[in-house]
């Protein structure tokens, strides 16, 4: 156990053993009965707090592995027939360096 921890034991069990004794004065004076009630209560909070666990990391690795082969497609320009640079992640056109032409890239999902 941390340190930290066994200190914030030591005082959570001195202000419920404070409150216990203020309870069972109550007996004799009333208004000792919040003060008991609030040093108990404070001492069971503290309590809970210094026993509480903390929340585990837990690392997740995910890969992909397809079950199937395989193949690489090769981009061709539809006006010219010349093989097309590779695309960035996210870029929607593309310019063929032998014609000049502008061809828009649409992915078709493969069902």
């Amino acid at each position: 156990m941390e340190l930290s921890k066994i200190f914030l034991l030591f005082i959570a069990i001195a202000l419920i053993l404070l409150g216990s004794i203020f309870l069972i004065a109550s007996v004799v004076k009333p208004y000792r009965l919040f003060i008991g009630v609030a040093l108990f209560g404070g001492g069971i909070a503290i309590a809970l707090y210094a026993v509480k666990s903390k929340p585990k990391i837990v690392e997740l690795k995910v890969s992909w592995n397809p079950s199937g082969k395989l193949t690489t497609e090769e981009l061709k320009c539809p006006y010219c027939g010349a093989s097309l640079p590779l695309p960035s992640p996210g870029q929607e056109f593309i310019k063929c360096p032998y014609c000049g032409r502008t061809v828009k890239l649409i992915e078709e999902p493969k069902w």
